[in-house]
């Protein structure tokens, strides 16, 4: 007979408790009542005593014995997530590159970086913006740590973490024609967005000129909103940044989604930068 508590049987064993009842433990875990019912079984079977007072089918609390255990649970459970906790933190001195796209600075980045400073005290980040290609090279060679970047939609093995569906922003000062080479405003080559406007519209047929090459968010923003061209953007994001969606008359390729991926270099702190990484992809992802 084995004399291991499992800390998710322990975790099943406090939401029943609390609940008083099995099927919204089970609920509140994600899983099935017969599962938790299973795991408590087995519990009782390790213990030796029965956990549970039961009548008609409903759960009165715990017995003596279960309530002893319930104690324990509680103190192995948090010495459990101290552990965990522990572990993830990053060595005092260790630096963590972290790598995103420019327009993630006009997100909530901001919030995700004081998450990670309040719940990581002693991590040190060194943040850089960058096209998303450059961003996915630097992540294979080993120049960054940690790294969100935006891609056409694929089976990498680098997890994607959203799907952001894009669309046309912009309204041309001159009279523009559907068979007019379309003025594109854009950051340069490398960037997943750009990528995916040049590719509808070679899908179509049509024509394209660069109206502007952006260095920065900011700077694509006014040069759409002053009318030199048409940007592909995530909706969202296109949106809060009060630009006007490009409408029908301006006779555009329907965009497709473009894929948000999470690059973690090999040999990282792999628990802390997954951490870190879900942390920013919460607040900064927009789909």
């Amino acid at each position: 007979m084995p004399t291991t508590l499992d800390i998710d049987t322990l975790r099943a064993l406090l939401a029943i408790v609390e609940l008083k009842s099995f099927s919204r433990a089970a609920e509140q875990l994600g899983r099935s009542q017969s599962a938790i019912s299973l795991r408590i079984a087995r519990l009782e079977g390790v213990v030796g005593h029965h956990l549970l007072e039961r009548a008609r089918g409903r759960v009165l609390g715990p017995t003596a014995k279960g309530a002893e255990l319930v104690a324990h649970a509680r103190e192995i459970i948090a010495l459990n997530e101290r552990a965990i906790a522990a572990m993830r933190q990053p060595m005092s001195d260790e630096w963590i590159r972290l790598g995103v796209p420019a327009d993630f600075l006009e997100r909530d980045f901001a919030s995700a970086f004081g998450e990670i400073r309040s719940r990581f005290p002693e991590a040190r980040l060194s943040v850089r913006t960058d096209l998303s290609a450059r961003l996915a090279e630097d992540i294979d060679h080993g120049r960054l740590d940690l790294a969100f970047y935006k891609r056409a939609p694929s089976n990498a093995a680098d997890a994607a973490i959203a799907f952001e569906p894009m669309a046309w922003f912009g309204k041309v000062a001159t009279s523009h024609q559907s068979n007019d080479a379309v003025p594109l405003v854009a950051f340069a080559d490398g960037c997943a967005y750009r990528d995916e406007a040049l590719r509808s519209l070679h899908l179509g047929g049509r024509e394209w000129t660069i109206a502007c090459e952006a260095r920065s968010f900011s700077a694509l923003v006014g040069a759409v909103k002053a009318g030199l061209g048409y940007a592909a953007l995530p909706i969202r994001l296109g949106e809060r940044k009060s630009l006007r969606h490009a409408g029908d008359l301006a006779d555009l390729p329907q965009l497709n989604a473009v894929e948000l991926a999470l690059g973690i270099a090999e040999g990282c702190n792999l628990p802390f930068a997954r951490t870190i990484g879900g942390i920013i992809a919460e607040r900064c992802a927009l789909a």
